[in-house]
């Protein structure tokens, strides 16, 4: 899972969607603060499961570190569920949307989810924009892997080639996204 705003942190100020919980919530279990809703996408290239994890973050007040809250799995394509043996383990007994068993869970999370899977369901722009944003992050994470193909280049009279490995130009954010991704690959590969 990448996160969207790491490739793409441009977009942040735009598309990163907040809400801000206020004192006059008469009966609201969600406490004051404003509330970042981060999106994290499944990126295996073998895999078109359409899964989201909503890492919800909360700043209780200007200057405080935003703090995890809830994690929220979700798919938009109900048909993928039992065609990935891992999702489909994860997911038999729960219903979509729901709390991420596997993250930390704040006392309100059901609360969040709640609010989150209406906001979804009410805002067709914001559930097309996420759509949106799982083919950007595949497209972009896909084609910004270092390219590993050699070329040959010719030196000297005798002929002999040199490989060559060439990369795109990356953002910052996008380098270390990449190396978070290969580090747990590599956790994933060394514990079987």
């Amino acid at each position: 899972m990448l996160g969207y705003f790491d490739y793409f942190p441009d977009k942040a100020e735009t598309e990163l969607r907040t809400a801000r919980f206020v004192d006059d919530n008469d009966g609201n279990p969600i406490p004051n603060g404003t509330y970042l809703f981060t999106e994290y996408y499944c990126t295996e290239p073998k895999c078109n499961c359409q899964r989201l994890l909503v890492k919800v973050l909360r700043i209780a007040s200007e200057g405080d570190r935003p703090s995890e809250v809830a994690t929220i799995s979700y798919t938009w394509n109900e048909q993928s569920v039992g065609t990935n043996a891992t999702w489909s383990f994860v997911s038999r007994d729960l219903r979509n949307p729901f709390l991420d068993p596997l993250h930390r869970q704040a006392r309100y999370a059901a609360a969040l989810l709640e609010f989150w899977h209406d906001m979804v369901q009410r805002d067709a722009a914001y559930a097309n924009r996420l759509k949106r944003h799982y083919r950007e992050l595949r497209a972009v994470h896909h084609d910004h892997r270092p390219n590993t193909s050699t070329t040959a280049a010719l030196k000297g009279p005798d002929r002999t080639s040199t490989p060559t490995l060439t990369a795109p130009t990356m953002t910052r954010q996008q380098r270390r996204a990449q190396e978070r991704e290969s580090a747990r690959a590599e956790r994933v590969r060394k514990s079987r």
